[in-house]
């Protein structure tokens, strides 16, 4: 049977095993989908207007002069390659549309526009040689393959019924590729839409990713403050710290967009690259490595380069040593992922690679036709949105790991709470049976002892009082003596049951309403003297019979054998509890008798509540110290011996 229950076993290991393979497999494959449907998605073109997809090229030697030699026809979106960072780069392209007395409304002049969907670095346009726009040096002149979209009306006086002349000057920075997107010439109302759309893709889309990696990096931030353990929240938070930094110029108003600010923002994949590998090795649960504090050699390389060298041989640095670096590095970070996604069977690692394989796709499409293939590139940058989707996926993983941990934490503490109830509802009901066995137990011991007493003290008296009235000629006084003697005890009884909780004080007063009248019997003056003393504990009633009958053996030797009139009793607090002083005026001479019992008694009560028994004899009279503990019973014996 042992045998058939492990094949069951094996059986639905493997079953879960080939399902767990083939939603992985069908993962993956949508991702491929949905990659290389990425290609065939464009916007769509304006509804109406003159699409410009051809133009006639000439080089820019500066911006007012073309390079000597032919103009080449060309498609658009076209790339230009640039001479290198610090030297002039700059195309003319030259474009006709024709305007006809139709494209006019009846009620007057339909507006129209030049709509320029793409463009990089800086554009001048100009309709029939007259200059309508100048983007300035913008951001997208600042920051390598940035890409903007511009729509430019078009004055009525300048658009000719015929042919009209649009040409466009590009001039890059630096990089290698000045890049000009599709142009169209049409009514305003047309081109607006899809020019907002652009913008829409290129510009607000990507505001809105900034503020969203700001905001998801604070919050990891705190996530990390909660589980310092976990280093991997803080490592992505740099990551979307430093990758924000890339994505100023989308923030920052033209005033502020300086060279250097751009320069320095366009080094950020430096620091980004340098991240990932902590971030995968401590997201895969690995620890750091010491040798990991190289992978700061790169962006503090490139930062120092920044200030140090001239800007041919910073880009020849950037294109020829940080990026191959760059990429190399992202590499190995994939690798540790793949391997944590295979080996120790981790989702979110799995999750995260899916999306790294869409936006490696996507990066393939738009880095190909932003470089001079065919097709217009849909976003920003070819790395902006790729870059960004896997940084968002990857955040919103880290988020519903934290969630999750959150959530077992909260469903261990519900167990916790449950088991701590079900433990205090078992506590209660045993603490109540033991409870009840304790005060079983108690009231045993309190019968026993009163047992005990009585038989001892009250039940001798009573026989002897038998024994006395049965004898014939027996005198009555020695049975009033004895009769005296029983009621004497069981006063003493009755008064060590008083409930005097943990004053000493107050049962010692009891035992001086119970001495002094026997006293004054004998003739003897009690001179009773209390201090001030502490609280104490065990003070039960047998501990206090105890002690009652240990004071009276005392009070009652020293008013009948001391030959005293006057018996002082003392009771003063001392550093480990209470001292009770019993002492006469009289002769002295206290001394074990043969056939006595009264000193050895003493001593075996004072044993028996744990205290310390003193007797000093002298001619001048005697004194009985008795030092009790603050707690007293049996429990101070056994710490005493």
């Amino acid at each position: 049977m042992s045998a058939g229950l492990a094949g069951v076993r094996r059986d639905g290991t493997a079953g879960s095993l080939a399902r767990r393979r083939g939603a992985l497999a069908l993962f993956y494959l949508t991702i491929l989908a949905l990659g290389i449907a990425v290609r065939f998605f464009q916007l769509p073109p304006p509804e109406g207007g003159v699409a410009l997809d051809r133009a006639l090229f000439q080089p820019l030697v500066d911006l007012d002069r073309p390079a000597d030699g032919p103009e080449t026809a060309v498609s658009l979106p076209h790339s230009m390659a640039v001479p290198g960072a610090g030297r002039f780069g700059g195309g003319l392209y030259r474009m006709d549309f024709v305007h006809s007395p139709e494209d006019r409304s009846p009620e007057g002049d339909t507006p129209w526009s030049v709509l320029v969907s793409r463009y990089s670095g800086r554009i001048l346009v100009r309709l029939n040689d007259v200059l309508l726009y100048d983007s300035e040096w913008r951001h997208s002149g600042q920051i390598v393959t940035l890409i903007w979209p511009a729509i430019i009306p078009i004055p009525a006086p300048l658009l000719k019924d015929g042919v009209n002349t649009v040409e466009i000057r590009t001039v890059m920075a630096f990089g290698k590729k000045s890049y000009l997107g599709r142009i169209h010439a049409g009514p305003d109302g047309l081109l607006r839409p899809v020019y907002q759309w652009h913008n829409f893709l290129l510009i607000t889309l990507p505001q809105l990713l900034f503020a969203w990696e700001i905001a998801f990096g604070v919050l990891l931030v705190i996530v990390w403050a909660a589980r310092r353990s976990e280093l991997f929240y803080i490592v992505f938070a740099g990551i979307l710290f430093f990758n924000s930094i890339s994505h100023l110029a989308l923030v920052l108003p033209d005033s502020l967009v300086l060279p250097s600010v751009m320069w320095l923002s366009n080094l950020s994949f430096s620091w980004v690259t340098a991240l990932l590998i902590p971030f995968a090795l401590s997201f895969s649960g690995r620890r750091l490595p010491p040798a990991t504090l190289l992978l700061a050699v790169l962006p503090f390389g490139t930062t120092a380069g920044f200030f140090l060298l001239p800007p041919e041989q910073l880009q020849t640095l950037i294109w020829f040593i940080a990026l191959p670096i760059a990429v190399i590095l992202s590499a190995i970070a994939v690798a540790v992922l793949v391997h944590a996604a295979i080996r120790h069977h981790n989702d979110a690692a799995h999750v995260i690679l899916g999306a790294t394989l869409l936006a490696v796709l996507t990066l393939l499409h738009q880095a190909a036709s932003l470089y001079g293939a065919t097709g217009e590139p849909l976003f920003i940058s070819p790395f902006s949105i790729p870059v960004l989707m896997v940084l968002s996926v990857t955040s919103t993983v880290l988020m519903w790991r934290f969630a999750t941990a959150l959530n077992a934490v909260d469903q261990f503490n519900a167990k916790l709470r449950r088991e701590i109830a079900d433990a205090e509802a078992a506590l209660r009901v045993s603490l109540t049976r033991e409870q009840a066995q304790e005060r079983a137990i108690a009231l045993e011991a309190e019968r026993s002892r009163l047992t005990r007493d009585l038989h001892d003290g009250l039940a001798g008296q009573l026989v002897s009082m038998v024994a006395l009235s049965g004898r014939t000629g027996a005198d009555a006084r020695d049975l009033g003596s004895a009769a005296r003697q029983a009621l004497i005890d069981l006063r003493l009884v009755i008064a060590s049951m008083a409930e005097v909780g943990d004053d000493p004080g107050m049962m010692l007063a009891n035992f001086r309403d119970h001495i002094e009248p026997q006293l004054r019997a004998l003739g003897i003056t009690l001179d009773w003297r209390m201090h001030a003393l502490p609280e104490a504990s065990g003070w039960s009633s047998s501990t206090a019979l105890e002690l009652f009958r240990l004071l009276q053996e005392a009070t009652i030797n020293a008013a009948r054998h001391s030959g005293a009139d006057r018996v002082t009793i003392e009771i003063l607090p001392t550093e480990d509890g209470v001292r009770v002083v019993v002492a006469d005026d009289g002769s002295g001479g206290a001394a074990d008798r043969p056939g006595g019992y009264g000193l050895a008694n003493m001593r075996r009560r004072a044993q028996a509540i744990g205290a310390r028994l003193a007797i000093d004899t002298q001619a001048d009279g005697t004194s009985v110290v008795v030092d009790l503990p603050r707690r007293t019973g049996p429990a101070a014996e056994r710490q005493m011996t």
